[in-house]
């Protein structure tokens, strides 16, 4: 039996996400890419996952470039006909700049401490046009705890059964979900997901820190002003010489 726990995690990750409406998400990243009057079309996703918004997003530009750690999932089939970078966002490795960037599903929370977080925002420096932006989206406290407790669930997908718990660390700041897919031998994979739950002005004060500045700030999937009270925040970052 194929015992690789991504084949399983990823089917599991798509049933728990079939209700994303990735057009949707596309629509808004192009209305806040069109606000600031770009005039290149060429755009830059990190941490891209399956490829499902990118697909979308290739609607809308002439060009689209998709990057993500795992080369797994850059294999993917949904991935096919986009070009694929296997890379740590924290170091990103183009001599070229891009106009316009975007991080979705808090990969930005997946960086576990501000070191990480001021390198990561340094990097991306590094390959933000003067004239372009950064777009990303973050998990606030709020969010977690609120959710927490109804992100623990089980249930079957593909014919695989799985349980999630979820745990909201308050004092460390630490959300953290842990899968169980049990097989059909009965036999258990596990894989645990860590996000670090920032202070909503850290992100401020890092990007700061790196050279950059926050243009705008909303609450996720609108254009209202978000707050430390926020659930989830949208920034949108511009080089500090812009």
């Amino acid at each position: 039996m194929n015992r690789d726990p991504y084949k399983y995690v990823s089917q599991i990750y798509q049933h728990l996400m079939r209700s994303i409406n990735y057009a949707d998400w596309a629509r808004y990243l192009y209305t806040i890419f069109s606000n600031y009057n770009i005039k290149d079309d060429t755009a830059l996703e990190l941490s891209s996952g399956n490829c499902m918004l990118a697909n979308q997003m290739n609607k809308f530009f002439g060009k689209i470039f998709v990057s993500d750690l795992s080369i797994k999932m850059l294999k993917q089939k949904s991935c096919d006909g986009i070009d694929k970078i296997c890379c740590d966002m924290n170091y990103l490795p183009f001599k070229r700049k891009f106009s316009f960037i975007y991080s979705t599903f808090d990969s930005i929370n997946y960086l576990d401490d501000l070191e990480k977080l001021f390198q990561f925002f340094k990097s991306m420096k590094s390959v933000i046009d003067k004239k372009g932006v950064f777009v990303f989206d973050v998990s606030l406290e709020n969010n977690s705890l609120k959710h927490v407790r109804e992100l623990n669930r089980k249930g079957i997908a593909n014919g695989i059964k799985y349980s999630q718990h979820s745990d909201y660390d308050k004092k460390n700041k630490i959300h953290t979900n842990l899968f169980k897919i049990k097989l059909s031998d009965n036999s258990i994979i596990e894989e645990t997901h860590t996000q670090k739950i920032f202070e909503f002005y850290d992100y401020f004060e890092a990007i700061e820190d790196a050279g950059l500045f926050v243009s705008e700030c909303y609450n996720a999937f609108s254009f209202e002003d978000a707050d430390p009270q926020s659930e989830r925040a949208q920034f949108i970052v511009k080089h500090g010489t812009g």
